[in-house]
């Protein structure tokens, strides 16, 4: 921007961990413990079965193999891996607001906000709340129902378009509601509305903006407007740079912030805002705005000319920048009636005319290659103005420029078909969750953005062969269009650096878009996996290869920096959860017999029935905050493998102290805990197939250790017995698993399903490469387990020639 600013007068510049280490010996490594939850992570009433892992080098241990089974139950501690919190914390009572003396003056009608649509909230893909809630009160859920609980009165809901927040001078008091909890008494429903002093709804709105900035838009938006209507200008200048931090590109708040410094007459604030946001914000609301602004400042009767001048500076900047956008239309009319308006005579014979007909020629040449709204008028103008010059060169000239005009009129029909529905001013919304409200709708708008860029890249302006850099310039705005209102959808941010590496897109200055595209898609959603791993992969890549280990070593840095940033987020999330988790259950355990909570919170995405019992409501509670932590612990293990892998490739197999390689990350993520058996079932693998260490049985022993009731990590533990040629330990260990799991089964039936791929995968391998006896014993067995499959499907299955099944 300041580059632009420099040359041009129009631009406005401004500028979790175990004691004990984990040791690699040089032919070894010792195990080492880390904190697991859910049901693929360790439990902390889960009971070790050492017995139905066996290591075969265990039966002949060297110098090499130094670890026991009891020196790894030694260091484990089932205590820090516990599934769920139920530590009580304190949650404070919201106090009964007070009344307000009945003497203050009704509140005017205002000017609204701009509003997103209605959707539930949620928070890294969970749902934490619905902003259906948001238009109908403005307050956080009340503490337990048993308590009257007064709440402000709802705010109309806006629309999309965005509005200008006027400046009110005078005090204004917030409307009166009556508290409609269904679970309250009769009574209760038809209490007197109080009305709600003005510091207990701003702190309302603020406890709310800080629980969940990102999905509490409207109550961003409420605090805002509640300033304002009681001319407390700063603190409206405050909140709107909180909020900008959040969402850097919205652009309607953006003029509205405008708007009530303008009205102000704060003229260095505003171009302050103008250099923040215009070369970073492709709206075409904005940058009218720039121009208003320019013309305002610029009276055009000065005699010197040097108004005219930076205005019309001003229109080549933002029609260059701008101009190209459907939406662009009325700019285009603008501007060439400013150019009517200028010194000199259209058909005179004065240089100062002949130079104003070519200005003009050329505006209206540039506007009807542009698929705009108003293309067939502007279209209109130009024949008229050539007509009005000469008739015989007004053929020559529209005959040239037809084609371009006709070309664009015809993609102006189909734009104006495949954007259709589509919302582009709509502030950014956290996607809803699968299958919740407004779910739907989202992934329609989702589908109408990539149409709308599926049709762009499609050419039909013809621009890729003979204008190339317009045509990147085109795509390149769709995008940076699409990510505003999609800024918590990370497959944009992916899906735009991607175009942008396949087609070598950079700024003037030399700056790579893609994977500055990258760098603000991990800004907006830190918890994103895939933003962190197409942005390491993209260092990866590009990083300049050093030489030794010191090169390795700064090449490995660089790679681990998003990597470190996602997993410090989601262990974070989980750290939240947590806390959510344990002051719920509180509640829930001090709420008296046969009442429910109305919303716990905003824990948990679905209200408990009243009809169900404390015992039940508190299992309930546990199990989805259980569901949503073992979300997140997948997360953080794929992140883990994906880094260790990264590692291999960079510094090979390393070592733990200091951590290098493939053994090192597999250290720090054994610390740091929250895994799942994936971890161990992937680094296993990666040091048995490349490195052909038998160290990989000893992580596999581990494992099943520490997941006894995990199938996954069980058969791949069979499978790697079974490529050492140790046919032997892998019918041992099947067996005792086997024997295991029918034990446990006698309490937690659900366990007998769980043994399903282990026979399947037995069962095949025996049908392959064992005796006719083993074969039938196992089919016996898999009938008196699963009676409800047909004897027909185990027979054939001895003669499946599958691969993998």
């Amino acid at each position: 921007m300041a580059s632009e600013a420099s040359d041009n007068p129009a631009a406005i510049p401004e500028g979790h961990s175990e004691d004990t280490a984990v040791a690699w010996e040089e032919q070894g490594w010792n195990g080492q413990s880390e904190d697991l939850t859910a049901s693929h992570t360790q439990h902390s009433d889960q009971h070790q079965e050492p017995t139905i892992s066996v290591d075969p080098a265990s039966n002949s241990a060297t110098s090499g193999d130094p670890v026991s089974d009891d020196e790894d139950a030694a260091e484990y501690d089932p205590e820090s891996v516990t599934f769920t919190t139920t530590a009580p914390v304190s949650v404070a009572t919201a106090p009964t607001a007070p009344v307000e003396p009945e003497s203050e003056p009704e509140p005017e009608p205002e000017p609204e906000l701009p509003r997103p649509s209605k959707k539930p909230k949620t928070a890294g893909g969970f749902l934490v709340g619905s902003s259906d809630d948001e238009d109908e009160e403005d307050t956080p859920t009340p503490a337990p129902d048993t308590t009257l609980k007064p709440i402000p009165a709802p705010i109309q809901a806006q629309s999309f378009s965005p509005s200008p927040l006027q400046q009110s001078t005078t005090t204004q008091d917030l409307p009166a509601q009556v508290s409609n909890d269904q679970n309250a008494t009769n009574s209760a429903v038809n209490a007197a509305a109080i009305i709600q002093p003005f510091t207990d709804y701003t702190g309302n709105l603020e406890d709310r903006v800080k629980e969940d900035p990102r999905g509490a838009v409207n109550a961003w938006l409420d605090l805002v407007r509640e300033h304002r209507s009681r001319n407390k200008i700063d603190d409206a200048r405050a909140v709107y740079e909180r909020f900008f931090k959040i969402f850097p590109q919205a652009a309607p708040v953006w003029v509205d912030y405008l708007k009530m410094e303008l009205s102000l007459d704060n003229f260095q604030q505003a171009e302050s805002i103008f250099g923040r946001t215009l070369l970073t914000i492709p709206d075409v609301e904005l940058w009218t705005a720039y121009l208003d602004y320019i013309r305002r400042r610029n009276d055009l009767n000065d005699p010197t000319g040097q108004a005219r001048q930076v205005v019309n500076q001003s229109y080549e900047f933002v029609l260059d920048n701008i101009g190209h956008d459907r939406d662009a239309g009325q700019i285009w009319h603008d501007y060439i009636h400013f150019l009517k308006t200028g010194p000199g005579q259209i058909g005179g014979n004065s240089w100062q005319d002949q130079q104003k007909v070519d200005v003009l020629r050329k505006a209206y040449q540039r506007a009807i290659c542009i698929p705009m709204a108003n293309l067939h008028s502007l279209w209109r103008e130009y024949d008229q103005f050539e007509q009005s010059l000469n008739k015989a060169t007004a053929r020559k000239f529209i005959q040239e420029r037809s084609p371009s005009y006709m070309t664009a009129r015809t993609a102006n029909t189909q734009l104006e078909n495949v954007t259709r529905g589509l919302r582009k001013s709509e502030l950014p919304n956290l996607p809803p969750a699968p299958g919740f409200a407004g779910a739907q709708e989202f992934l329609e708008q989702v589908n109408l953005w990539k149409n709308w860029l599926g049709w762009e890249k499609s050419d039909p302006l013809v621009l890729e062969t003979d204008e190339p850099e317009t045509f990147k310039q085109r795509v390149l705005h769709v995008y940076k269009r699409a990510l505003m209102p999609l800024r918590f959808y990370p497959e944009m941010w992916v899906d735009a650096a991607e175009w942008c590496f396949e087609n070598g897109v950079f700024s003037k200055d030399g700056q790579d878009i893609g994977l500055q595209f990258l760098v603000d898609g991990v800004a907006a959603n830190p918890e994103s996996p895939l933003l962190a791993l197409k942005h390491a992969d993209r260092i990866e890549s590009t990083h300049p290869a050093g030489e030794g280990d010191a090169g390795k070593a700064a090449l490995a840095e660089a790679v681990r920096a998003p990597f470190d940033k996602t997993l410090g987020h989601l262990y974070d999330m989980i750290r939240i959860q947590k806390e959510k988790e344990a002051a719920a259950l509180k509640m829930a355990r001090e709420e008296p017999e046969g009442e429910s909570s109305e919303d716990d919170e905003g824990e948990i995405p679905e209200r408990l029935p009243q009809q169900m019992t404390k015992e039940t409501r508190i299992k309930a509670l546990q199990n989805a905050f259980a569901a949503q932590i073992q979300m997140l612990s997948q997360q953080i293990s794929y992140l883990w493998i994906a880094l260790a892998r990264a590692f291999r490739r960079i510094q090979g197999q390393g070592q733990q102290n200091p951590p290098t390689g493939v053994r090192g990350i597999f250290s720090q993520a054994r610390a740091k805990g929250r895994l799942t058996s994936d971890v161990y079932v992937a680094i296993a693998l990666t040091e048995w197939e490349i490195y052909h260490d038998k160290v990989a049985t000893k992580i596999f022993d581990r494992g099943c250790k520490l997941f006894p009731e995990d199938e996954h990590i069980i058969v791949e533990y069979l499978k790697h017995l079974h490529s050492r040629h140790d046919a032997t330990n892998a019918r041992l260990v099947f067996s005792k698993t086997v024997q295991a799991f029918k034990q446990k089964a006698e309490s937690n039936p659900a366990l007998l399903s769980k043994l399903r791929p282990l026979y399947a995968y037995f069962h095949s391998y025996e049908a392959k490469y064992g005796e006719l006896a083993q074969i039938k014993e196992l089919e016996k067995q898999m009938a008196e387990l699963f009676p409800q499959d047909p004897t027909l499907t185990q027979f054939a299955a001895r003669f499946a020639i599958a691969l993998n099944l």
